[in-house]
């Protein structure tokens, strides 16, 4: 008996979200791979890379940037921290605590990131340079487009 409720028009091969998915699964994949020696997540090593162009931010603005929620971002940081990678000191508001990177934490982040490059350009790889380019330009300006709808939709719901 065949189900008539199936969309027999389906197409995962063309589904860009399906596509989207599996394309973040095999890159996460790689990024693990590329931090397998360091025993760190990719997430974390993206906390480490925040905290480096933002030398002393507080907790809160690392939870924004990250879009994680203020418990979320305590543990990483208590984790960053355990492992020698990030200090907390003092900050303008007493109430906050401002964030560096350790120098072990900053000559590590170096490595992973250069493991994480390696990681990106074997992603890459069955594209051109100019291809990958044009790639990474269309992502962002989905992105931006995304982000510009957000904005639009949360404008008009004040």
């Amino acid at each position: 008996m065949e189900d008539n409720n199936r969309p027999d028009d389906m197409d995962l091969d063309n589904s860009f979200g399906y596509q989207l998915k599996m394309l973040q699964f095999d890159v996460d994949g790689r990024a693990r791979e590329a931090l397998a020696e360091f025993d760190i997540s990719p997430a974390r090593v993206t906390a480490m890379i925040v905290i480096s162009r933002n030398a002393g931010c507080t907790q809160t603005a690392l939870g924004e940037a990250l879009s994680i929620n203020r418990a979320s971002a305590m543990k990483l940081v208590n984790i960053l921290e355990a492992r020698g990678f990030v200090t907390r000191a003092a900050a303008a508001d007493s109430r906050a605590n401002a964030l560096y990177l350790t120098r072990l934490g900053d000559t590590t982040l170096r490595r992973m990131t250069a493991a994480l490059e390696e990681a990106d350009r074997d992603v890459l790889s069955p594209l051109s340079d100019a291809e990958q380019e044009t790639f990474r330009h269309y992502i962002q300006r989905i992105r931006n487009g995304l982000a510009k709808g957000r904005n639009q939709s949360t404008d008009q719901s004040e």
